[in-house]
């Protein structure tokens, strides 16, 4: 006997005959194999644990990627390849070693900058306009596809309101060369390297405080793309060698007319972008920055 029919019987005996229809149970309300509750999709142990994990696997993931990009752009023409010579990668290999990116990520990383030099990797630049129309950004990519790196790059943009648009026009192109002087050097000091700096053929040298050093102060000195090259040769041997360590040797994008960040309360002419839509794009720019292919985005938003 099912437990519908042994129900309706109950029934049946508790109540007369012209009751019979108010007693009528529905079976959809019968558990006759199990008394336990039902368990909803996502809220079981496992689920949460997946989904943890998943979101630990991204941070993860992002950080090696991150580390990645600092070996490759430690790398760039005209640094060396040899961490011997290269203290900026020296520090980059030494930072994802303690970070845990594996012997194998390092050995892979290596080899998408050394790509470069010999031909079978490529460095593009992909243009756009972030959501608003505002803030415009260039994607500079390493790549060995730049077929599959064009096609993500623009599902990325397209997906969070922005497209790609031409607007290399809105950059000047240039070198930039970072020195920190060395500890104990008598010499060192902003009107020694500014002298120096401006007869080698720089455009500026300005005095900032260190990304990954907070407190220490470093010297940037902006090339025209020509003379980058012969000036951190000039740096990287004696005597100024002595004086100062070069930290990195890149070439950038520098926007021509920088775009503002208005603060709360800040009444905006149409000369910036509030913070809130300043946050916007750089989320942007991390989804971007995410992909194994970009190696850093530009945009023309002020520092």
């Amino acid at each position: 006997m099912n437990c519908t029919s042994t129900l309706i019987r109950q029934s049946l005996a508790q109540a007369g005959p012209s009751r019979i229809r108010l007693t009528a149970i529905p079976t959809s309300r019968c558990r006759c194999f199990s008394t336990s509750l039902r368990t909803e999709s996502g809220h079981n142990r496992w689920s949460k644990i997946r989904h943890k994990k998943g979101a630990a696997d991204k941070e993860r993931g992002a950080l090696f990627a991150k580390l990645s990009k600092e070996i490759i752009n430690s790398m760039k023409p005209p640094l060396s390849s040899d961490p011997a010579f290269n203290s900026k990668l020296a520090t980059a290999l030494q930072r994802a070693r303690e970070q845990g990116l594996t012997k194998q990520g390092i050995e892979n990383a290596m080899i998408r900058a050394k790509s470069v030099n010999d031909g079978t990797g490529q460095n593009v630049v992909y243009e756009a306009v972030a959501p608003g129309g505002k803030v415009v950004m260039l994607v500079e990519c390493l790549t060995s596809n730049p077929a599959r790196t064009v096609k993500r790059v623009k599902e990325i943009l397209s997906k969070n309101g922005a497209r790609t648009s031409p607007v290399l026009f809105m950059f000047n192109k240039q070198g930039l060369i970072t020195l920190r002087p060395e500890t104990g050097s008598k010499e060192a000091n902003f009107d020694h390297l500014f002298e120096i700096a401006v007869e080698g053929g720089a455009e500026d040298v300005r005095e900032v405080e260190s990304e990954s050093e907070e407190g220490v102060m470093e010297y940037e000195i902006s090339t025209p793309t020509s003379e980058l090259s012969s000036l951190t040769t000039l740096f990287s041997n004696p005597p100024h060698s002595a004086n100062y360590s070069i930290q990195s040797s890149d070439l950038v994008f520098v926007p021509t007319d920088p775009l503002k960040i208005l603060e709360d309360g800040e009444e905006g002419d149409g000369e910036g972008i509030s913070e809130e839509t300043a946050e916007g794009v750089m989320k942007i720019v991390d989804l971007l920055e995410e992909e194994g292919d970009v190696v850093k985005v530009w945009t023309n938003l002020e520092d």
